[in-house]
């Protein structure tokens, strides 16, 4: 908010910072909104600097938390202001004031809609970014043409076509009619072909949503994907500016992995064995850093990994070997590398052949039963009840009766109902249930 050349806005600002309390604050807010109100009811006589003015100071107001119930057809008037100083305070006010169904925003349609068939591209930039944020069904009936349009057009440069995709993945979500599936698979296939990595990212949230939706329409994607992740994996043609902390576009890996996810099953060899090579060079390559950025960004990347290898049913020595990983961090002290290992390997337990394989972290995982964080306690024990079988049950239910007596208030329900459970269906014998059960009931 560039606040040079406006004297009253700095002035009310500094104003609001020196109040000593929060009636105080009040008092200047009310004071502020009731000369705002008297301004707008002689709106004939105010400038568009004053009106930018005015409405960028409602909007100061609406950011401290007080209602602002009025001046909202003044900041639409805006949108269609010729410069763009005012045009701008118009889009991001309406944007920040307004939802989806206010009545005033279907004023601003036809001025959105010719900003964005319009030549200008900052005008593009500030129609896609509010129908993006706001937009709603009626939006999406009159808009989403023109915004396809942009979206594949090659005469746009690529800072207006990502905000067409993310603006189109808005109006999808609002009204998935807008996108006809018929025509537009093949062109969805072609954006994936961007080199552009903005664009791409996008393309690639957008294509998220489709999929979810309507897999079948959308195979010709998938061999796209793969490639995608093929360059990303080999650092190819990466811009240092999409590199975080050495890994590149972790967020556009992420999207690419999810949307795979959906897709049942990959039929071709070449592209299945291309797609396990990457994942094979995901798992080898992370591990727990110093850095907290980096730690955050590589687990992104690797635990949808591994969702994608439980997804796809992969060979069992991948399968080991991604047990084997998460075993490494339920044993570190970051609490969340934690938390996600024991849910991960309790997911993995739904992939047949490696149940054996996660006994073996048995004992860290009893550990984790004791960890300070509830929610590491909560992962632990539904971890142990689902790896239960007749091999364990005996050690697994004795450490549950045990650690009953020192749990906190609000797990000792779940903990009583699943050791009665497993003891019910894993004793060997009536005497050794009714024990279990006497021990459960004295330590409760």
């Amino acid at each position: 908010m560039a606040l040079s050349g406006m004297r009253g806005l700095s002035v009310f600002i500094s104003d609001i910072r020196n109040c000593q309390n929060k009636e105080q604050e009040r008092l200047r807010v009310d004071k502020e909104l009731g000369n705002v109100r008297t301004r707008f009811k002689n709106e004939k006589g105010l400038t568009p600097y004053e009106k930018k003015k005015y409405v960028w100071k409602m909007l100061y107001i609406y950011m401290l938390g007080y209602d602002v119930d009025f001046g909202h057809m003044e900041a639409v008037s805006l949108i269609s202001a010729p410069k763009y100083p005012e045009k701008q305070v118009g889009y991001i006010v309406t944007s920040c004031l307004l939802n989806e169904n206010h009545d005033f925003l279907r004023l601003a349609i036809n001025t959105v809609r010719t900003d964005i068939i319009g030549r200008n591209e900052t005008f593009q930039c500030l129609a896609l970014t509010m129908v993006g944020n706001i937009g709603g069904r009626e939006f999406a009936e009159s808009l989403a043409p023109d915004v396809q349009k942009l979206l594949i057009s090659s005469s746009c440069r690529p800072l207006v076509r990502k905000k067409a995709a993310l603006c189109l993945l808005r109006l999808y979500r609002k009204n998935p009619d807008v996108v006809n599936v018929d025509g537009w698979s093949d062109r969805m296939a072609q954006l994936l072909d961007e080199r552009d990595l903005g664009v791409l990212t996008s393309s690639m949230s957008l294509l998220v949503a489709l999929v979810s939706n309507n897999h079948d329409a959308y195979w010709s994607c998938l061999p796209k994907c793969v490639k995608i992740l093929e360059r990303l994996a080999r650092n190819q043609d990466v811009p240092q500016e999409y590199t975080y902390y050495g890994i590149p576009t972790p967020w556009l890996q992420v999207k690419t992995m999810r949307a795979l996810q959906y897709f049942p099953t990959i039929e071709d060899p070449n592209t299945r064995r291309s797609l396990f090579e990457v994942l094979q060079r995901i798992l080898m390559g992370t591990d727990v850093v110093k850095n907290v950025n980096k730690n955050n960004a590589s687990h992104a990347v690797l635990f949808e990994a591994l969702a994608l290898v439980m997804h796809l049913d992969a060979e069992k020595e991948m399968m080991s070997q991604c047990v084997a990983l998460l075993g490494k961090f339920i044993a570190v002290r970051e609490p969340n590398i934690r938390y996600l290992g024991l849910e991960n390997m309790t997911r993995m337990l739904m992939v047949a052949d490696v149940q054996d394989i996660i006994k073996r972290h048995q004992a860290q995982i009893i550990t984790s039963l004791k960890d300070p964080d509830i929610s590491i306690r909560r992962r632990a024990l539904d971890l142990l009840y689902g790896m239960c079988d007749v091999s364990n049950a005996k050690d697994i239910v004795e450490e549950l009766l045990q650690y009953l007596s020192s749990a906190d208030f609000a797990m000792r329900e779940e903990l009583s109902l699943k050791a009665a459970i497993l003891a019910e269906k894993f004793a060997p014998d009536l005497s050794c249930f009714v024990w279990n059960m006497r021990s459960t009931k004295e330590r409760k």
